[in-house]
């Protein structure tokens, strides 16, 4: 009888100090880990929330970028991080397609993470230098049939969704091209501006005064309906391949055993944070679609994405060391 009491007693210990814990996050400032150098998406996201949380929350949060081995460093401190929720860590596509492709990893992307929410995403623009001889989809698939393993795409490197995109998308229209891997977005989107290679598939921001001043053309839009930018570019599925649909998209995570009170708080408090329209609007311009999502949602596509990218990797025979 007393051990049953003493063991009610611990238990009940536990739930109130996990609620005390709650309750009172942050306590301290939040470290929002970004694996990526200031600039792209996840710096973006990441900035952006620290600006509104920190009004929330009354209290400093810091931006910490650890770029490296395509998001792994960043990754390896959260999972070492104290699971209290004042660590926590911007994704991008990249941290499920580095597992696909990837075999040695050191962690579980599945079960060393609690995921927090779903942030947004940016689907690519796949365009051409104006010279090329295809202006849509459909010509694309022809060339390329026609002059098999000659057509050369530039992607922002090895392993990207923007490369592993442009493999699935050659695998659904049965062609086969040339990958151009390039360090950045901006070097390999010049490249096809000058006709060093053929076609590039890269953000519809950051191509869009390019593409108003002809110097690259738009062939086709990887999102599920047409970018809000280049409302005239038809989508992938429009144009051909039924389903298709692909964004480099990103999300927040924090250390695996983080109390769920507090990943509900953060849930929460992203929503407000991200939904303030000052925030809306800056995203828009930059092409990325705002999408809130609970913990249990983003954990059903972050399985999903997995998934996907592990077959597209398989069939593609894409890998990294």
């Amino acid at each position: 009888m007393k051990s049953k009491i003493v063991k009610i007693t611990l238990l009940l210990a536990c739930f109130f100090l996990h609620h005390a814990h709650a309750d009172t996050f942050p306590n301290k400032p939040v470290r929002i880990l970004v694996g990526f150098p200031p600039g792209g998406m996840a710096d973006i996201v990441a900035r952006a929330l620290s600006e509104r949380l920190a009004v929330q929350w009354k209290q400093s949060v810091i931006v910490d970028n650890r770029p490296g081995a395509a998001g792994t460093i960043a990754a390896d401190l959260l999972v070492k991080a104290p699971a209290d929720g004042h660590t926590i860590l911007v994704v991008l596509t990249n941290h499920v397609i580095l597992a696909a492709i990837k075999p040695k990893l050191p962690f579980d992307i599945l079960k060393d993470f609690a995921p927090v929410t779903f942030v947004g995403d940016s689907p690519l623009l796949i365009m051409a230098n104006p010279k090329f001889a295809a202006n849509n989809l459909n010509e694309l698939a022809t060339l390329a049939k026609s002059k098999p393993g000659t057509i050369t795409y530039s992607t922002p490197g090895e392993g990207t969704v923007h490369h592993l995109s442009t493999e699935l998308l050659s695998t659904n229209l049965g062609i086969k091209m040339i990958h151009v891997p390039y360090i950045g977005g901006a070097p390999a989107m010049m490249d096809a501006m000058s006709g060093v290679v053929d076609l590039n598939l890269g953000s519809p921001s950051q191509a869009l005064q390019q593409i108003e001043s002809g110097k690259l053309k738009p062939l086709a839009y990887t999102g599920s309906k047409r970018s809000t930018l280049l409302p005239q570019v038809p989508t992938i599925a429009e144009a051909g391949v039924p389903g298709f649909q692909t964004a480099l998209w990103a999300g927040v995570l924090a250390p695996s055993q983080t109390p769920k009170a507090i990943i509900a708080q953060i849930q929460s408090d992203i929503k407000v944070a991200m939904n303030a329209p000052d925030i809306r609007e800056k995203m828009n311009k930059l092409g990325i679609d705002m999408v809130n999502s609970s913990p249990e949602e983003f954990d059903q596509i972050l399985k999903s994405e997995f998934k996907k990218w592990s077959g597209v990797a398989k069939q593609s025979n894409i890998k990294s060391d």
